[in-house]
């Protein structure tokens, strides 16, 4: 005789339950348990990327597990994705989801055992912070533009949409770039109309409001006049979209991620995979480390101020540092971003953006 499987929908009997040792117990679980709990979750969850691994994690729960929750299972499916993957922020993802799944059997069904489950999972440690693997440089951004622009054109796409795909991938790599925005809490939920406004303006200056922010932070952001002239583009021609209304979303966050998977590029100092969230940290380390000023008395500082720096990146928004830009009109804090960005090009030279509307405008 095979170990008990208790079937969701009804608690599993005490007797049934101390009858057998937790190494043989079972509980078995459905696909429509599993949409429930996914459903459950996305009222939780608002964002894209987060829905989308929840949903990732679930499936490759059930399909490894075949729906049997055991220790054996568990421990399984655990050695998977530890194997699987390097991040801790993906295998924190993986823990964390799994658990919440059982805990959500135990609510719905009272079956103690799932909650028992729970300490089969072996909590991620998170790596030592001594050395910072993450280390990017124009020169890794210029790769990363020049991999999106050398893409073999996409057969499910017409040649033109696929041109206009190159330009809002090299324009959202851009605008990351030139402003360390956070890929998903607010580029993401950017607009057409929020970036028509920002290029009506003068000087060039992007407002984002606090239901934008993830710190809930207002501020301006300043557009380099690369990002700008990138920009017009994706405006001008966001004809060549599936006919989207004047307030969707620019970039979407799960199409520049992907791209980010297909040009599969390594940083040149570290030989890391660059992701799109590494774009953030470019800017945070060109502001430090790159773009610097020497003084009269011969002392080298950076040539952004650090309040200027996070007021822009919305972070640290608590600082005094901060809270003095918030102050300052536009003007000036285009006026700074630029004394320090100004000569600032990612952009390669063989990457030619005209090249990309005359292959658009002869179709």
């Amino acid at each position: 005789m095979g170990p008990p499987r208790f079937e969701l929908g009804s608690p599993a009997p005490k007797a049934e339950i101390e009858r057998f040792t937790q190494n043989s117990a079972e509980i078995k679980v459905d696909e429509r348990i599993s949409r429930e709990y996914i459903q459950y979750r996305f009222t939780k969850s608002k964002t894209d990327g987060g829905r989308y691994w929840i949903t990732k994690i679930q499936k490759d729960l059930m399909e490894k597990t075949k729906g049997i929750l055991s220790r054996r299972t568990l421990i399984e499916f655990q050695n998977w994705y530890m194997s699987e993957y390097n991040s801790y922020d993906v295998l924190h993802k993986y823990y964390t989801y799994t658990k919440s799944f059982l805990e959500y059997v135990y609510k719905t069904t009272g079956n103690p055992l799932a909650r028992d489950l729970k300490e089969v999972l072996d909590k991620p440690q998170r790596p030592s912070k001594k050395i910072n693997p993450i280390l990017i440089r124009e020169e890794d951004v210029k790769n990363v533009i020049r991999a999106i622009y050398n893409l073999p054109r996409d057969p499910h796409n017409s040649e033109i949409r696929d041109t206009y795909a190159k330009i809002k991938y090299i324009a959202n790599v851009l605008f990351a770039a030139y402003t360390g925005q956070r890929p998903e809490a607010t580029i993401s939920k950017l607009t057409f109309q929020d970036f028509e406004r920002a290029l009506s303006r003068n000087p060039p200056m992007l407002w984002v409001p606090e239901e934008k922010d993830k710190e809930s932070f207002p501020h301006w952001v300043p557009l380099h006049p690369v990002v700008v002239e990138w920009l017009r583009a994706v405006l001008d021609y966001r004809h060549l979209q599936q006919q989207k209304p004047r307030d969707d979303v620019v970039f979407p966050y799960n199409s520049i991620r992907k791209a980010f998977t297909r040009i599969d590029i390594k940083a040149v100092h570290t030989g890391r995979k660059i992701t799109y969230s590494h774009l953030r940290k470019f800017f945070e380390q060109m502001c430090n480390n790159v773009l610097n000023i020497q003084l009269p008395d011969g002392r080298v500082v950076p040539a952004v101020h650090p309040g200027l720096r996070d007021y822009i990146m919305a972070h640290n928004t608590g600082s005094l540092d901060v809270q003095s830009y918030d102050g300052k009109l536009p003007s000036e804090i285009y006026e700074q971003y630029m004394a320090a960005w100004g000569k600032v090009n990612l952009v390669p030279e063989e990457v030619r953006l005209e090249e990309l509307l005359k292959a658009i405008n002869s179709n």
